[in-house]
C-alpha cells in the first residue's frame, strides 16, 4: 500500500466506527424521522452510506485496472444519475435493520479497502473533475473520510435530540454542526 494511504484509511476507519456507534444508539423513532428539505428519513442515510461504497468501489476498481470506467446507462435508459441510483439503492433496502446495513457497509468497505490497496502512486496523483476542480485520487480519499460525518450532520437535522458532546466535537473536527 502507498504509504499516503495509511492516515486516510486509519481516518476513515475512525471515522466509520464513530458513525456505527452513532447509528446504533438511534431510537425506533429517531431512525424514522424525516430529514427536513430532504426525501429521506434517517435511516435512509444509513443505508445510503451502506450502498455508496458499491459505486466507489466499482469506479476504483476500473481505475485500479487502468481502465476507464463510465457507469451504465439507467434500467430504462437514460444516462446515469447518481441520485436516481441512490435513491433505487435506498429503497432496495427500506425494510433493513440497522444491524444489517451496517454489516452489509462493512462488507462493501472492506472490498473497496482492498481495490485502493492497488492504487499506485500514479493513480492517486492522477487528477480528475470532481464538483468542477480537478482533484487527484488522492485528494478525493482524503476529503471522502468526511463523508459519515457529513451525513450524520444531515441525520441531526431531523433528530437534534440525538447530538451530545461526542458527536459535536466530532463534527466540530470538520467544520460541521
Amino acid at each position: 500500500m502507498d504509504p499516503q494511504l495509511g492516515p486516510v484509511i486509519d481516518e476513515a476507519d475512525a471515522n466509520r466506527a464513530f458513525y456505527e456507534g452513532f447509528c446504533r444508539s438511534l431510537t425506533p423513532p429517531q431512525l424514522a424521522a424525516p430529514i427536513p428539505e430532504s426525501p429521506w428519513r434517517v435511516k435512509d442515510y444509513i443505508a445510503h452510506l451502506c450502498s455508496i461504497d458499491i459505486y466507489v468501489g466499482e469506479w476504483f476498481e476500473h481505475t485500479a485496472d487502468g481502465k476507464p470506467w463510465r457507469p451504465n446507462n439507467s434500467e430504462d435508459g437514460s444516462p446515469f444519475n447518481i441520485d436516481t441510483w441512490n435513491e433505487a439503492r435506498i429503497q432496495e433496502r427500506y425494510d433493513a435493520s440497522v444491524d444489517e446495513l451496517l454489516i452489509e457497509a462493512g462488507q462493501h468497505r472492506e472490498r473497496l479497502w482492498a481495490t485502493v490497496d492497488r492504487f499506485s502512486p500514479e493513480v492517486l496523483a492522477t487528477q480528475f473533475n470532481f464538483r468542477g476542480r480537478d482533484i487527484t485520487f488522492l485528494r478525493y480519499l482524503q476529503l471522502w473520510t468526511a463523508h459519515d460525518p457529513a451525513h450524520s450532520a444531515d441525520m441531526l437535522r431531523a433528530i437534534p435530540d440525538a447530538k451530545d458532546h461526542r458527536v459535536t466535537a466530532w463534527l466540530a473536527k470538520y467544520g460541521m454542526g
